[in-house]
């Protein structure tokens, strides 16, 4: 039985064109260069106020259960800016050089040490020497030196910028990250609001805009993603579980080369699709009605996020294809609207009134009326964070964002019970171009007549009973 299973699972692997799976990488060659992390850290310096000191600490650990961790991810800011992933680290950035150690210097790293016996434990650390290599700093200290004299004083600056310091929990493995959070608190006389809006506001400005090796990085993410998608409609049959097709989506991610999923997979049918946050995919025996898968994969530290809602008995009910339309049509009129000075405003207002327009004429709602059943935003930026940092003005070209209209009608609404239970969420990726838009997610079916013609196929949850 095992060798049967060994064997199906290659074939699901290596069989569809669809797939080109990679094998996990050194976590250093990541697809981004040391130069690409250098370049961002010159454009923050070339944003920074004068006389101007940022300051960004990495992540903290993250106890799971007794003496277990969830596995470590960094800082978005610290990774977008260095490119390292060990936790007890702190990053400073000046405006303008500082002599330290008799040589001028404008960025110091500050790191966690090698210890041979941990790392026999938990993996290879860089080190001061590793990151001087790896990552091309010039200027790396133990992070047990962070504050310590001579190193510099910030009594010299002018603003002291930094975020709101990270929630710490208790442990020896943050017991560092601690010690220079403290020792930070105590010099930062800056106003702590006014230098956290700066510092944010610019690495919004920052992040918002792709580079083309970000572009690279997240078009590849999003293309795993979809392909998690199509995979799954094929296995969606009365029968199976919600936890089964997440299994779908997160195997098909794993075997194209994706290290996690970039959020919480949301798998959820029949009333579970009008939860909008629903992570708990634990219905086991999917029988009716739709079901709104909303999943993306994390690639290279960068994220998909892909919704699609499907019939779990492969055809759509005439109402569920009513509510479906609708959301389909507000999809098409929204992304046709992107384009280089239009806004997530824009869009949004056209998503509701289709959206509006629509339940009235199906008489869920009166004309006019202020409903409960497209309770959310029309979507937001995406990259290293699935809701990536960018403000809210006017689209730029290279930037990345989702276009997710959605109704949802729970049980006991005040509507025709025959519309209860019916949650329908489409959303796509979308990147601005100089003269419009691409929709990077377009190539996942989306249409009626496709979503239905994708899943008389076989999927991979009927591939593995056959041979069970």
């Amino acid at each position: 039985m095992k060798r049967k299973l060994v064997y199906l699972f290659a074939i699901i692997l290596f069989s569809s064109t669809a797939f080109s799976p990679s094998f996990a990488q050194s976590w250093f060659d990541d697809g981004l260069s040391p130069e690409f992390h250098q370049g961002r850290r010159d454009l923050l310096r070339e944003k920074m106020p004068e006389n101007a000191v940022a300051v960004f600490f990495n992540n903290p650990v993250k106890n799971r259960s007794n003496d277990t961790h969830f596995e470590y991810r960094p800082n978005s800011d610290f990774y977008y800016l260095t490119g390292f992933r060990e936790p007890n680290s702190a990053l400073i950035v000046f405006k303008t050089p500082q002599m330290i150690d008799g040589q001028e210097v404008n960025e110091v790293i500050f790191v966690q040490k090698r210890d041979p016996r941990t790392e026999q434990w938990e993996g290879e650390r860089l080190g001061i020497e590793g990151v001087k290599e790896k990552l091309g700093f010039k200027s790396v200290f133990l992070n047990a030196d962070f504050l310590k004299n001579p190193v510099f004083d910030f009594s010299a600056f002018t603003q002291i910028l930094s975020f709101n310091l990270p929630e710490i929990e208790g442990g020896r493995h943050n017991a560092e990250l601690r010690a220079m959070t403290e020792a930070f608190k105590a010099v930062n006389t800056s106003p702590a609001r006014p230098a956290d809006q700066v510092l944010s506001q610019i690495m919004n400005q920052m992040r918002a805009v792709k580079t083309s090796e970000e572009l690279v990085l997240l078009k590849k993410a999003i293309e795993i993603s979809g392909h998690g998608h199509i995979e799954s409609f094929k296995s969606i049959k009365p029968g199976v579980s919600e936890r089964a097709i997440q299994g779908v989506h997160e195997f098909v991610h794993k075997a194209m080369g994706a290290e996690y999923v970039g959020y919480g997979s949301i798998a959820g049918a029949g009333n579970n699709s009008t939860i909008l946050h629903y992570v708990y995919n634990s219905v086991r025996d999917l029988k009716e009605g739709v079901m709104l898968m909303d999943i993306g994969a994390e690639y290279r530290g960068y994220s998909g996020d892909i919704t699609r809602t499907v019939p779990v008995k492969g055809k759509f009910s005439a109402e569920e294809k009513a509510i479906y339309e609708i959301v389909l049509k507000a999809l098409e009129e929204s992304t046709k609207a992107s384009k280089p000075g239009s806004s997530f405003q824009e869009i949004g207002a056209i998503s509701k009134e289709i959206i509006d327009k629509g339940l009235a004429d199906l008489g869920i709602i009166e004309a006019g009326a202020r409903h409960p059943y497209f309770p959310h935003g029309i979507g937001h930026h995406l990259g290293l964070d699935v809701h990536d940092r960018g403000g809210y003005g006017a689209f730029e070209p290279g930037m990345v964002f989702t276009i997710e209209p959605g109704i949802y009608i729970p049980k006991g609404a005040d509507c025709d019970p025959k519309w209860w239970g019916i949650g329908i969420r489409v959303e796509d990726n979308i990147l601005i171009t100089e003269n419009g838009y691409e929709n990077l997610s377009e190539f996942v079916p989306r249409t009626i007549a496709d979503i239905e013609k994708t899943m008389k196929e076989e999927g991979i949850l009927q591939k593995l009973m056959k041979s069970m």
